[in-house]
Parts: C-alpha cells; sequence; structure tokens
C-alpha cells in the first residue's frame, strides 16, 4: 500500500507541469499528455526499482522527455509537423511571455528541451546532462546556442 501511496502523491505532484514541459517540447498537448502517461506508465512498470532512486521523479521525466523527443521526430518525418509550419496548439497563458514561448518552441527540437530543463526546473548544465543523458559539452554548445537564437529573435531581451 505504502508504494501505491508513494506513485499517487508523485503523479500528483509532477504529471501537470511534466505535460506542460513535454507539451512544449512537442509542439503539442495531446502528444505532451501522451508522453507523460507513458512514461509514468514506464514509472509503474519499474517501480520497484525506481522507487530506490534518490530522485524517482527524475527518472520519469528523462523518460518523458526521451519520448517527447522521439515524438516530434516522428511528428516531422511523417510530415504532420514541419519547420514554419502554424503555430503549435499549446499556448501558454502568460500574457507578457507568450513571445518569449513562441521564440522557444521554434528551436530545434535538441535546443528546445534543454532551455526548457532550465527554464522549468533550474538546473544546472550538469543536472540537464545527467537528466537527458547528454555529455556535458553538448548541452553547453546547445544552451549557448538557443541562448544566442533566443536573444536575436527577442530583440535582446
Amino acid at each position: 500500500m505504502h508504494d501505491e501511496q508513494a506513485l499517487e502523491e508523485l503523479y500528483a505532484a509532477h504529471y501537470p507541469r511534466l505535460v506542460a514541459e513535454l507539451a512544449l517540447v512537442t509542439g503539442s498537448v495531446a502528444a505532451g499528455e501522451d508522453c507523460a502517461n507513458e512514461a509514468f506508465t514506464r514509472l509503474v512498470l519499474h517501480w520497484e526499482k525506481v522507487s530506490r532512486f534518490e530522485r524517482p521523479v527524475a527518472w520519469v521525466r528523462r523518460v518523458g522527455y526521451h519520448l517527447a523527443v522521439d515524438e516530434y521526430r516522428r511528428q516531422r518525418r511523417h510530415g504532420r509537423r514541419r519547420e514554419g509550419d502554424p503555430e503549435p496548439e499549446v499556448q501558454p497563458d502568460h500574457g507578457d511571455y507568450a513571445g518569449i514561448w513562441s521564440a522557444i518552441r521554434d528551436l530545434p527540437i535538441a535546443q528546445r528541451e534543454i532551455v526548457v530543463q532550465r527554464a522549468a526546473h533550474g538546473l544546472t548544465n550538469a543536472e540537464i546532462a545527467d537528466a537527458l543523458d547528454l555529455p556535458l559539452g553538448t548541452v553547453k554548445s546547445r544552451l549557448s546556442r538557443a541562448r544566442t537564437t533566443l536573444r536575436t529573435r527577442l530583440g535582446g531581451l
């Protein structure tokens, strides 16, 4: 019973935010929900092992991000979403920040997932590298390119 309660608490505390993050990565709320649901399904299947980790939520987030990137690439490969297509259905309700979120959604997927990790969780480069299973240098270079692109698009904000 304790395991079931721990899973329910983890889900309740982190599911909505994970859906929002993955929706930004995929460009679709529905795809973000699908990826988050699959990540939590896998968490349930591997709970015996993952429950012993220091931060099980980091594991589910990593799985969710991998699924989201795979989904985004699948969408592009099948022509469902290409660069320059109309705005995705994700419209964060942040008023003044709409332009910023739009610019983030327009980043290449590899840069976008790192920016979302930084913005959503305030993770360090090393923590992002660990969360996304990437070399630290890759995270630094992608974040640098993303910042340069965002500065240009947003006029130095």
